[in-house]
């Protein structure tokens, strides 16, 4: 087992959470963290996710084995603005022997220290070999961690958002029927 049983269980409890902070960089020209941003804070969250894990930089140039993303969806649901702190939180929603299914949350921080959903992210990642660059099922060691993140996170409730598909409502189209 390349991974530690105990360390996957505690990250697991918290949802694998990690902080950041909007940098004056990410910032555009509505005065607010640009959508592509977003996007670098979940994969960020979601590489602390993966590496406790042990599927790390190290872990993948020993086993050329690694995930690349299939399908990916943000929900932009409050602002946040430079400076502002954020929490992102992970849940494994499903795995299968070379897919997994990840579910995060990104919440700004005021400064009196409460919180507010800010963005939601739901990912498709697929297991592929460096050597191939073809799908190929996750290493055991990778599917028994999953297993353990699994045992937290099984009880864990649904996101009412998670595998929604994107369009207009029904009737609300002014060129499709």
């Amino acid at each position: 087992m390349g991974f530690d049983a105990d360390v996957v269980r505690k990250e697991a409890e918290s949802g694998f959470e990690s902080r950041g902070t909007v940098l004056p960089e990410w910032i555009d020209y509505n005065g607010h963290m640009n959508v592509a941003y977003y996007l670098v804070a979940f994969d960020t969250g979601l590489d602390s996710f993966v590496d406790t894990l042990e599927f790390d930089a190290e872990a993948r140039a020993r086993t050329q084995m690694t995930t690349m993303t299939l399908e990916g969806h943000i929900q932009y649901l409050g602002e946040l603005m430079e400076g502002q702190s954020y929490r992102l939180c992970n849940q494994l929603y499903d795995f299968d022997s070379k897919r997994m299914h990840v579910a995060q949350t990104m919440y700004g921080i005021n400064d009196d220290g409460t919180e507010f959903l800010s963005a939601t992210m739901e990912w498709m990642s697929l297991s592929v070999s460096l050597e191939t660059r073809r799908s190929a099922p996750f290493r055991q060691e990778v599917l028994d961690a999953f297993a353990a993140v699994w045992d937290v996170h099984k009880d864990w409730e649904k996101p009412a958002w998670i595998s929604r598909s994107l369009g207009l409502p029904p009737g609300k189209s002014i060129v499709r029927p």
